[in-house]
């Protein structure tokens, strides 16, 4: 079957590859697992001898009736025909049940699938992914390296970097390297803990010129006096000449929490 550009289809066809990327999940046969865009079930056959539960989402029509077809003799198996971004993840899931996700995501929709099972209520207790490698070290970057996909998901995860792969596991080829990391939701920073206010809008000012100093880039994105802004770091502890990037996740919460005791909202 013919991958489709329209919907980012490059399956993984190493079966080495899967197996350490299922393994990034320490599955066992009492989990339920979502897998987001099974493709050709390469991961999908290994799970379903690992997993108590496994319930994959594929977009593609004609992929979601091979994969009932191919794995029609496995009881824990659910296919559903839809779009990751527009399920009802209560729909499938009992609220008192504990989930895990993974998945060789689309590059082009995989930050928004992630952050999207994060809002959840009931959210996934771990997600491992296939990424682009570039998206990948942004997420899992260090102070100096961070940007805003960094602090928005390890705000809300502990990340970890698992290991990289080049195009030759995949047909068709990417043209682009790819890393499998893994994201155990823990809510490290509150970030709505203020009313009114959003941690990561905060966070989106401070990137908003990322080459720029810290204290221009909120000086540009925010309408508040240049004297708050210069308060708010010089309390926070933040030399007000770094870069966006060379905040750590503890700068950026204290920020936040001296811009709302200063009733500087977001």
């Amino acid at each position: 079957m013919k991958a489709k550009k329209s919907l980012g289809q490059n399956f993984l066809v190493d079966i080495n590859v899967a197996h350490r990327i299922v393994d990034a999940i320490s599955p066992s046969l009492n989990d339920t697992v979502i897998e987001i865009g099974p493709g050709k079930g390469i991961l999908t056959k290994i799970l379903l001898n690992k997993v108590k539960n496994l319930i994959c989402i594929e977009m593609d029509d004609l992929l979601s009736d091979k994969l009932r077809s191919k794995f029609d003799s496995y009881p824990n198996l659910t296919v559903i025909n839809d779009n990751a971004l527009s399920v009802d993840i209560n729909q499938l899931i009992p609220a008192n049940t504990e989930y895990k996700m993974i998945g060789n995501l689309p590059y082009n929709v995989a930050s928004p699938i992630i952050r999207r099972y994060l809002t959840f209520t009931h959210k996934p207790i771990l997600i491992a992914a296939m990424l682009q490698k570039e998206v990948a070290d942004v997420i899992t970057a260090q102070p100096g390296k961070m940007g805003y996909l960094s602090v928005e998901f390890q705000s809300q995860c502990l990340v970890h970097k698992h290991f990289t792969v080049g195009p030759s596991v995949f047909k068709p080829k990417p043209k682009v390297r790819s890393t499998v990391i893994s994201l155990e939701p823990d809510d490290r920073v509150s970030i709505n803990q203020y009313p009114d206010s959003s941690f990561l809008d905060m966070v989106r000012a401070g990137f908003s010129a990322r080459r720029k100093q810290i204290h221009n880039c909120l000086e540009s994105a925010m309408d508040i006096p240049k004297s708050e802004i210069g308060l708010a770091l010089k309390t926070a502890g933040i030399d007000s000449k770094l870069r966006p990037q060379a905040l750590s996740l503890s700068d950026w919460e204290r920020l936040y929490t001296i811009f709302y005791e200063m009733e500087v909202k977001f």
